[in-house]
């Protein structure tokens, strides 16, 4: 049996995770669901719960950068070959405004600014139904091709 995304392309990924409605792994645990995606970019949602809350009564910063991580990874996503997959090397987020954790929803969006042979760059920000942003920030991710079996020798 292979592993879950083996052989598809990053455009195949989100599409079946988007048709199934179910968020893997991290994305899963916090909620997040891909609203809307298309070559460079990715927007996903995340509905706000108490879990999500700090000690000041805010969304967590945590929930917010993990939301920019899966972002932008899924950007990267719709960029990539069945042959490729990616790290995030590194993520910079800067808070602007702290989001209430009554607040209904989380929306994050990336677009790719670079995308060389081993290495991407995305730009990101999460907002809040209103308009509000709440954080912007970048991320680096290395890109690697997938050795397959056959290739082991």
């Amino acid at each position: 049996m292979s592993a879950p995304g083996e052989g598809q392309t990053g455009l195949e990924i989100l599409t079946e995770w988007k048709a199934s409605g179910k968020a893997p792994g991290f994305a899963g645990l916090l909620g997040f669901s891909v609203a809307d995606f298309g070559p460079g970019y990715a927007h996903l949602d995340c509905p706000i719960r108490p879990e999500h809350a700090n000690l000041m009564k805010g969304v967590h910063g945590g929930v917010m950068a993990g939301l920019m991580d899966a972002v932008t990874g899924c950007a990267l996503l719709t960029l990539l070959g069945s042959n490729e997959r990616f790290a995030t090397t590194d993520l910079q987020v800067r808070y602007l405004k702290g989001a209430p954790s009554d607040a209904k929803r989380l929306r994050a969006e990336a677009d790719i600014v670079h995308r060389g042979r081993t290495l991407c760059v995305a730009e990101t920000r999460v907002c809040s139904p209103d308009g509000t942003v709440h954080a912007r920030g970048s991320a680096s991710m290395m890109i690697r091709p997938v050795k397959r079996a056959s290739e082991d020798g």
